[in-house]
């Protein structure tokens, strides 16, 4: 397994959130590599322009992954880092992004569609 493989191409494409006002759709793309880092940019829940980069793990057996990561253009920070949790439904990801209070405003459920090379 290399590192600099990639593994997967991946869409953003929405959330909901546990407060209102924020901007559910949020288009962007993603790279996976073998290892697992996730580089990627989206219209975040501020209308903004976000990039990230992350680590998910997916076990094989178990339809569920998790992900760790740093991501840019939130109000408040420069870098905000965050972690996910989800379950994959075949192509489909569905992550949640719990409230931290002093690190993000609501809790988070996106959705993204991710195709395997």
């Amino acid at each position: 397994m290399n590192c600099l493989d990639l593994a997967a191409i991946g869409l953003h494409v929405a959330s909901l959130h546990s407060r209102a006002g924020y901007n559910d759709v949020n288009p962007g793309v993603y790279l996976e590599s073998q290892c697992g880092i996730v580089v990627g940019v989206y219209d975040n829940s501020y209308r903004k322009a976000s990039v990230q980069i992350a680590w998910r793990g997916e076990p094989d057996k178990l339809p569920l992954f998790i992900e760790a990561g740093a991501v840019t253009g939130y109000p408040g920070h420069d870098v905000e880092v965050y972690a996910m949790g989800g379950v994959r439904l075949g192509p489909l990801r569905i992550g949640a992004v719990p409230h931290v209070p002093g690190l993000n405003r609501t809790t988070m459920v996106h959705a993204m569609v991710q195709f395997r090379l």
